[in-house]
């Protein structure tokens, strides 16, 4: 069933035609205001919703404007507005993380299983300075359950556990967290337990989708008068998960994160942050223990070594904030049947950043709001010599391998990044927000440092084989937004209008690099004429919206819409995995101790592909899920539901190609199918 674009709010157009008389103070609203003085919370979190998949991805779906490009059960890339990957913040418990592997197999939301996570929000539209470094896509804010300080100087003890079942690749979830804590300490126990098998849709098996996955945490706060402490460290271990639109799938990536923070409160009225952080992830991959083996077995060990400091002063209207972080790549790639074979992918990539900023946020005028930020950023880049054992037998990898090594690997940025967002209250129920900024991102480590024709491509998953550009230019995007917050009592809806013009997007186009094709074709002659980056000029436009009805004392009608469209502007091309027209909408009815809704997912066809990319179009489709909710008491409760409730099958533009062979159901090549009927039942208590 194709669906049209103007039947994707159908659903949204009957609710607005119903008359009933609302009181939303009755019903659970989402974490808009309807008290007439702000819009929206900032940033936009997650309204309260079931979880029904350990991936903490699936619940981002839910935010306007928000997506996932999904290459495995666990690798969930955020994609806002239509930038995805390394374009967007993401930022774990205050930390932007650094991924491992050079195909973002461990993507920072893998760090945080949904069963750990407290919520997450969005920065709608531009997002501010103070959010974070190369922001040029927005700033996502995960957060995962974290204990509070008690009230006195009594010891209390509290804890909750999520556990959730799921039919559909016979998954299994559990996360618990225990606390002790007074007034002054709080001493925290966390961890989770994630396991399925192959998810299944309305055809077959989606091979392999298995997924293995333990977190551990501790963490210590300590609190006295105006001075607050933290300590933290986590452990990540996912073993064999599959990740079908991939050259591999995850055997294991196993690592440990640690951060300290201190706040103080001056006397001055002033606050002051400081904080540190360390990470140290390996993690081993192979295209053979998990898929049917080809004609070349491969392992591919990589590993990242991260470090940071932030420091950051706030008084009154004023925020002041200095970040550096540090991240060095390895790639090993070998072969289990040869001892000699290797291709030292990446050698000691480093990443450095160095970056401050200044912002200010308070009134302008009467009726308007102002927040203005400027951010300066220093970029340096640097990798050793690589090398290959195949450069001994073929002339054009050692040709491309001694360019590389010949060059100048070291590359230095110098972004600057300038916001202006303005809000003006038209009425007390009426508010328009204006927003204008400049952002840029400097290459990632892939984009610039792929010496050899390959797919490791911070998860693109488009099949094809690149190379890396030492001669990048830094992405510069000019942002602009228009948009409303209206919020009756019974009624609220938030749109945003958004423009972005980009100079200098990166993208792979057509090599001309005789020995890059060579290779490409010798070793991958599928994979067709390989591809380089290079700066291309792009726009992004669209539109998306939130919003919320209380029908009356027990009834509710919520959704969002979510439309970008993104072209090349040097050509008639379009960008690649772009999501498609989105709208999601949910009728919930709801009692003081209990819950139930049906939710419609409606997905436009997606005809806007990218030529160059050689992109396969997707058709529309909608499916539906069912979900509740019963608060046993006020320690206890119990969530179900089924997703995909008609079992419809259906291919999501977002979710890449099909990679693995011997699948009698998805052909090599094939778009991945979205995942058919699941029931889930799920288990919460606290103490």
């Amino acid at each position: 069933m194709l669906v049209k674009p103007q039947q994707l709010t159908l659903s949204l157009l009957v609710s607005l035609a119903m008359t009933s008389t609302a009181y939303a103070e009755h019903v659970a609203l989402p974490a808009m205001s309807i008290t007439g003085i702000a819009g929206e919370t900032t940033p936009y979190a997650l309204p309260e919703s079931i979880i029904s998949s350990p991936d903490s991805g699936d619940m981002l779906k839910k935010l306007p404007g928000a997506n996932i490009n999904q290459n495995g059960p666990l690798t969930s890339l955020v994609q806002y507005r239509g930038m995805y990957a390394d374009r967007v913040n993401v930022v774990v418990d205050g930390l932007a993380l650094s991924t491992a592997g050079p195909n973002r197999m461990d993507s920072p939301l893998s760090y945080v299983p949904s069963s750990q996570l407290d919520n997450i929000a969005i920065y709608r539209g531009i997002a501010p300075v103070s959010s974070g470094i190369e922001t040029i896509g927005g700033t996502v804010k995960a957060e995962s359950r974290q204990a509070e300080f008690g009230s006195s100087d009594e010891i209390e003890v509290h804890g909750n556990l999520n556990s959730l079942y799921s039919t559909n690749g016979d998954t299994r979830s559990v996360g618990a967290n225990t606390s002790m804590a007074n007034q002054h300490h709080r001493l925290q126990l966390s961890g989770s337990v994630d396991r399925s098998h192959d998810q299944e849709f309305d055809g077959g098996d989606i091979l392999p989708t298995e997924s293995d996955r333990d977190t551990l945490g501790i963490a210590y706060g300590f609190r006295h008068n105006d001075t607050e402490l933290e300590f933290d460290l986590n452990h990540l271990d996912t073993g064999e998960t599959g990740t079908p639109a991939l050259p591999m799938d995850i055997i294991w990536i196993r690592g440990e994160t640690l951060k300290a923070g201190i706040t103080q409160q001056l006397d001055n009225g002033g606050k002051l942050t400081a904080k540190v952080h360390y990470q140290d992830v390996d993690h081993q991959m192979d295209n053979f223990s998990l898929r049917q083996p080809g004609m070349m077995l491969r392992y591919n060990d990589a590993d990242v070594l991260a470090k940071g400091f932030q420091l950051g002063y706030s008084q009154g209207n004023w925020g002041f904030g200095l970040d550096a972080d540090s991240a060095e790549h390895n790639s090993l790639i070998s072969d289990p049947s040869n001892a000699m074979f290797f291709v030292n992918n990446f050698n000691e990539v480093e990443r450095d950043r160095l970056s401050a900023f200044a912002e200010w946020d308070g009134a302008i005028a009467d009726k308007w709001q102002m927040q203005s930020g400027l951010r300066l950023t220093h970029v340096k880049t640097d990798a050793d010599d690589v090398d290959s054992s195949m450069a001994g037998m073929m002339m054009p990898v050692a040709t491309l391998r001694d360019d590389f090594n010949n060059a100048d690997q070291s590359q230095e940025d110098t972004l600057a990044d300038i916001v202006f967002k303005f809000t003006r209250t038209l009425s007390s129920s009426l508010d328009l927000e204006l927003g204008f900024a400049r952002k840029e991102r400097a290459p990632s480590y892939q984009e610039r440092y792929l010496w050899l024709p390959l797919q490791a491509t911070s998860g693109l998953a488009d099949g094809k084989n690149y190379i890396g550009n030492l001669n990048l230019d830094p992405e510069t995007s000019y942002q602009f937004e228009i948009g409303l917050d209206w919020h009756q009592p019974d009624f609220a809806i938030s749109p945003r209008l958004f423009y972005h013009h980009v100079n200098d997007y990166i993208q792979g186009v057509a090599t001309d690099n005789a020995a890059a094709i060579m290779v490409s074709n010798n070793m991958s002659p599928m994979a067709g004429t390989p591809l380089q980056y290079d700066n291309v000029d792009a726009k992004l436009y669209g539109i998306d919206t939130n919003w919320l009805w209380a029908l009356t004392d027990h009834w509710q009608l919520d959704g969002t819409v979510s439309y970008v469209r993104g072209k090349r502007r040097d050509t008639n091309d379009n960008l690649y995995r772009i999501a498609p027209l989105t709208a999601r909408t949910q009728l919930s009815y709801i009692q003081p101790d209990w819950r139930v809704a049906v939710e419609a997912v409606t997905v436009a066809a997606q005809n806007k592909i990218s030529t160059e990319n050689e992109e396969a179009k997707t058709g529309g489709y909608a499916f539906f899920n069912l979900s509740g909710q019963y608060s046993v008491s006020k320690a206890v409760s119990v969530q179900a539901g089924v997703n995909n409730l008609l079992d419809r099958k259906y291919s999501n533009h977002l979710g890449g190609y099909n990679r693995v062979s011997g699948n009698d159901d998805i052909a090599v090549g094939d778009r991945l199918p979205g995942l058919g009927r699941s029931f889930y039942l799920g288990l919460n208590l606290n103490w």
